[in-house]
């Protein structure tokens, strides 16, 4: 299911800034870090379909995943990483030996009950 507007798609220019803000920096003093020109992140967030590679960068160097606005956009299903379903299903597995463990124990103190 495709997005239907670009209006949808988070604001990550004002994100962008915000974060640069609360870690005392600016996306220019970013852009050098980067080694590119001072304004390097300005042109590139102009419109708010910025390039993966750009907000690669922006996320390893604030710290912080900014994938994570657009991933709130994804439909329910198609949310969960490979990693995230793989320990989703040990978390499940889990729950079921929990469980069996549980029943057995309540069948042991039943019959020393008696």
């Amino acid at each position: 299911m495709p997005l239907k507007t670009k209006k949808e798609l988070p604001d990550m220019p004002a994100i962008a800034r915000n974060w640069a803000k609360y870690k005392g920096t600016s996306l220019n003093a970013i852009s050098r870090k980067l080694k590119k020109s001072s304004n390097y992140l300005h042109s590139n967030l102009r419109t708010r379909d910025v390039r993966p590679s750009v907000l690669l960068a922006l996320s390893d160097f604030l710290g912080e995943n900014l994938f994570e606005y657009y991933l709130e956009l994804l439909p329910e299903h198609v949310r969960p990483t490979a990693r995230e379903k793989e320990l989703l299903k040990e978390i499940e597995a889990l729950k079921k030996e929990l469980k069996r463990v549980g029943e057995e124990r309540d069948k042991y103190w039943e019959k020393i009950g008696k």
